[in-house]
This record gives C-alpha cells, sequence and structure tokens, in this order.
C-alpha cells in the first residue's frame, strides 16, 4: 500500500538523518538538554546538531516529540 501512496510523508528526523549521511557520512547528534515537569507532563528539550552546525534546540511532550521538533528546526535553517 505504501507504494501505491500519491503522498508518503517523511517525518523530520529521517530526512535529516538522510542529508547528514549523504553529506557528512555521520548521523546527527541528539541530546537532552533538560526534562522539566511533573510526571504526567513532562516537557522535554532537545538539540540536535550535524558535524559543521550549531545546536538546533526544541521543545516536546516527548522525547520524540522534541527530537523532531529539533530536527526541523535544523532543516529550516538548511534550506
Amino acid at each position: 500500500h505504501i507504494r501505491d501512496s500519491i503522498v508518503t510523508q517523511i517525518d523530520a528526523k529521517t530526512k535529516l538523518q538522510e542529508l547528514s549521511l549523504k553529506k557528512f557520512k555521520k548521523l546527527p547528534i541528539y541530546k537532552l538538554i533538560s526534562n522539566t515537569g511533573p510526571k504526567h507532563k513532562p516537557l522535554f528539550k532537545i538539540g540536535v546538531k550535524l558535524l559543521d552546525s550549531k545546536l538546533f534546540i526544541a521543545e516536546g511532550k516527548s522525547k520524540k516529540d522534541a527530537e523532531q521538533n529539533a530536527a526541523l528546526l535544523c532543516l529550516q535553517s538548511i534550506k
């Protein structure tokens, strides 16, 4: 079904990984900056860095969301 789909959405983290591997032959580096808030409603702050870029920091309600948001910021700065 995926091949037949007209639109296949690739998430920001995957796009960033592909770009980094193609350009630098290395994966992006993700780092947990902070984890705040109560256990039932945490807020994660994650940074991502490519080989020759600055650290892009974003927040999210889960580590995955924060990583996606950081990857999106990084991709937007490249374009």
